[in-house]
């Protein structure tokens, strides 16, 4: 059995939020009974250990093929599928026991797989696909355009934060990754580099005093702009992401706080060319 100690993170696809509801419940009354899981809300820009897909949602089933399961990051499907696919499934309605029976299960296997990898030197593949494939029935034109404009090419990494030791552990990290990264302390000084330099993701710690990181992302993301620039929150408590505020200013989204090393630069990757 695997050493690891720390809750899996699931990323569910294709479930209402009522169900996504009853996940959160199931994982929070699971802890410290065996392995730990919580789900990744949308915006959460962590990759996931695993997918849980409900697989009467075709188009569920479409993101899933999109985003290539692997030993490394298994899925398993809630429901049985219309056609055969290569994935442990469960009842649906979720029998909670048989459910974690078959996510143990996956974790062990994963853990093996993991195990190979490291001995045989392989990098493992970031998650590649965190939005949906445009889909002319199923994407809104607006959205469509915002994901056809173009990303910058070597562009900077614009750290919005007043604390040392964050920008030092960030300084190291995106040097180590050849990634050039510029400072700034408030708002102004945010909008005003976004403006002047070829900036291609703006990372706002939401701790820092006098920045509200909605009205600096509204302020950032230039309406009807050809060029895009991703904007992503540093969060930490007591901070609450709000995703339908986000969501209505252009964020991208968010990692928590404090972060693991290769969380951020598997987030970077998303966004940069």
């Amino acid at each position: 059995m695997t050493s690891q100690t720390f809750p899996f993170a699931v990323r569910l696809i294709g479930f209402s939020p009522e169900e996504e509801a009853a996940f959160d419940a199931s994982f929070s009354i699971r802890q410290g009974r065996g392995y730990g899981y919580f789900r990744l809300v949308e915006d959460n820009l962590q990759d996931p250990d695993l997918y849980i897909v409900k697989a009467a949602q075709l188009k569920a089933l479409v993101t899933l093929a999109d985003l290539r399961p692997t030993e490394v990051r298994p899925a398993m499907l809630v429901g049985t599928p219309e056609v055969a696919l290569p994935y442990p499934v469960v009842d649906d309605p979720v029998r909670w026991e048989q459910l974690y029976a078959t996510l143990d299960d996956l974790v062990e296997k994963r853990a093996d797989a993991l195990s190979r990898l490291e001995a045989s030197d392989i990098v493992t593949v970031p998650e590649r696909r965190r939005r949906d494939r445009v889909d002319r029935d199923l994407t809104d034109p607006a959205d469509y355009e915002k994901m056809r404009a173009r990303v910058r090419d070597n562009g900077v990494v614009l750290v919005v934060d007043k604390t040392p030791a964050l920008r030092d552990y960030l300084s190291d990290l995106l040097a180590r990754q050849k990634v050039p990264v510029l400072w700034v302390s408030d708002e102004a000084e945010a909008v005003e580099a976004c403006k002047n330099e070829p900036v291609a993701v703006v990372m706002i710690n939401t701790s820092t005093p006098s920045v509200d990181p909605y009205r600096l992302c509204w302020g950032i993301k230039e309406k009807d702009s050809p060029v895009r620039i991703a904007v992503v929150f540093l969060v930490s408590k007591p901070f609450e992401y709000d995703l339908d505020q986000a969501r209505y200013v252009g964020a991208d989204g968010f990692l928590n706080k404090p972060l693991a090393s290769h969380h951020l630069v598997a987030a970077l990757k998303k966004f940069l060319p």
